[in-house]
């Protein structure tokens, strides 16, 4: 991992607490299993949405302890009302493979920590940043167990509250993505802090009377067809949800055997023998890309032919992913020229903004000939269809289809930038992710599958693919106030996160405090060697100093 972060050892663990509802009919009235829906069951149970969130101590009340440990243990109750099932265990039913909360009301985790350092030790010019907290920000994290024992023993939402020595404060929030999908994340971290700052106004005016910290707008927790899961649907509806053929998944076939009988083949979604694991290990860095430098691309991506129509425009996403698409495709394919015994590239799909990431894997190869075959450079993005499937308000479960796409090699190593921006453009509004009847058949032959561990996407993952998340939309900054607003919210890189070819697009400190609103941290991590080329690519950041 790329980083200059103080050690682990400034952080020290004093104390864990079980939290669980302040009212226990919250958990005793849900049925348990508690179903999820097909939405759900899409996500590994081993991937979590981690999130590290910094508070300084205001200067203004130096004698004021910064959220006290009491104070966000009672709000974590009264949150766990409105979420119950967040008190249970993930489970995978044995006979469908289907992902379920047992042992309701067992209870979320607190851990308690300190660091023996002070904030501004981890500063630089004047601003936290991730790489610099200890461990690049995963000391601040309670333990995590990826394994599927692990998973199914522990709770799926853990709160690290970490003390530093100048009474700053972070919180390291972990929650299992089978729960939830980023939007589902900070609205729960909204609701905390909303119940948060109600307790803290009832303390200061020390008034026994007023009612009990309540949320404005209550969350709905229902998956979205949650009731098919678990045998709910008629033998009739499964055959008829069965017959539909997804554009977008597949269901992994059966080896055959000797004897002309079947066994079943290992869940996966790549050729294992055709794209080894990488040769060096995956490095994380935090690129910022300033909103002059994001509207610059924007121009650069535009289709200089086009004629002005209400489909012409590029947006920045767009722009910013074709950006990296392109450049670390490049790489990739210049260190294997330079290194033939690097393995076969996956196709270079993608699955949001990897433009600049392919070009890298590109420029990589053509500098060392020992590179082996990229594989195909897929591109690959989830995209919230909350409001096309008009889910209810405050939906808090997964609500992401996957939309991945492929842009020809020789475009995307060679071809100007519009030209892979254009192909992005069109990546959310295939007919895949503008039906609601398509989707909503998707979804009905997902949850009619006998073994949901089968469900394949036909994108290709690999060492030429890129996988963009776009989060730099959410409310990660004001809407999750205590006694002051986050100093820095960000997602640590971790062993699962450290991908060759994943990246995320965050929001900046600098939203709502009146300097760059527009500008984008973008996470990425590569294969190590990838970065010495995209270093030297003048390209890359052609437009950070304009």
């Amino acid at each position: 991992m790329h980083m200059t972060s103080t050690s682990a050892d400034s952080v020290s663990s004093t104390s864990c607490h079980t939290v669980r509802c302040a009212n226990e009919t919250s958990w005793t009235v849900l049925d348990s299993p508690f179903l999820l829906g097909p939405f759900d069951q899409l996500t590994s149970p081993s991937i979590p949405i981690a999130v590290v969130f910094v508070y300084k101590h205001p200067t203004s009340t130096p004698d004021v302890e910064l959220i006290p440990v009491e104070r966000l243990q009672h709000a974590l109750t009264l949150l766990l009302n409105y979420y119950p099932h967040l008190t249970g265990r993930l489970q995978i039913n044995p006979s469908d493979g289907t992902p379920e909360i047992t042992r309701l009301g067992t209870g979320a985790e607190l851990f308690v920590a300190r660091c023996s350092e002070r904030l501004d030790a981890f500063s630089s010019s004047g601003r936290i940043s991730m790489q610099d907290l200890p461990d690049a920000g995963n000391a601040l994290m309670a333990p995590f167990d990826p394994t599927l024992e692990g998973v199914c023993r522990d709770p799926v939402f853990t709160v690290q509250h970490t003390r530093f020595a100048c009474g700053g404060v972070a919180l390291g929030v972990r929650l299992r993505h089978n729960m939830c999908d980023a939007g589902g994340f900070f609205q729960l971290m909204h609701d905390l802090a909303e119940l948060y700052r109600g307790i803290l106004s009832s303390q200061t005016y020390n008034d026994p009377t007023l009612d009990v910290p309540s949320l404005a707008y209550p969350p709905h927790i229902r998956s979205y067809m949650s009731e098919s899961s678990g045998g709910g649907m008629t033998p009739e509806e499964r055959l008829a949800a069965l017959d539909f053929k997804p554009s977008s998944f597949y269901v992994e076939p059966s080896a055959e055997v000797e004897g002309g009988t079947t066994a079943d083949a290992p869940s996966s979604s790549i050729d294992t023998g055709a794209f080894l694991p990488p040769p060096s290990p995956a490095v994380g860095r935090f690129l910022r890309f300033s909103s002059r430098e994001l509207n610059a691309l924007k121009a650069h991506a535009t289709d200089p032919n086009g004629s002005p129509s209400p489909d012409s425009w590029v947006s920045t996403f767009e722009a910013l992913s074709a950006h990296l698409y392109q450049h670390i495709h490049r790489a990739r394919l210049h260190l294997r020229a330079k290194d033939p015994n690097q393995n076969e590239l996956s196709p270079p799909d993608f699955l949001t903004p990897v433009n600049h990431i392919h070009r890298a894997r590109l420029h990589l190869r053509a500098k060392d000939p020992n590179q082996n075959e990229l594989s195909p450079p897929d591109f690959l993005t989830p995209v919230n269809v909350r409001s096309r499937l008009g889910l209810p308000p405050h939906y808090f479960p997964n609500a992401l289809f996957c939309s991945y796409t492929t842009v020809p090699p020789e475009v995307l190593a060679n071809g100007p930038l519009w030209q892979v921006a254009k192909v992005l453009h069109g990546l959310t509004r295939t007919p895949f992710m503008t039906s609601k009847e398509e989707m909503n058949r998707t979804l009905r032959w997902i949850a009619a599958q006998p073994d949901k561990r089968k469900i394949q996407q036909g994108f290709r993952y690999g060492n030429g693919s890129l996988m963009i998340s776009q989060w730099n939309k959410f409310d990660m900054y004001a809407g999750n106030v205590f006694e002051t607003p986050p100093a820095l919210v960000s997602t640590p890189f971790t062993p699962i996160s450290l991908l060759d070819g994943l990246a995320y697009f965050l929001p900046t400190e600098e939203q709502g405090t009146g300097g760059d609103p527009g500008a984008i941290d973008v996470n990425v991590s590569l294969s190590e060697p990838l970065w010495g080329i995209i270093d030297q690519d003048e390209e890359f950041r052609r437009f950070r100093d304009m």
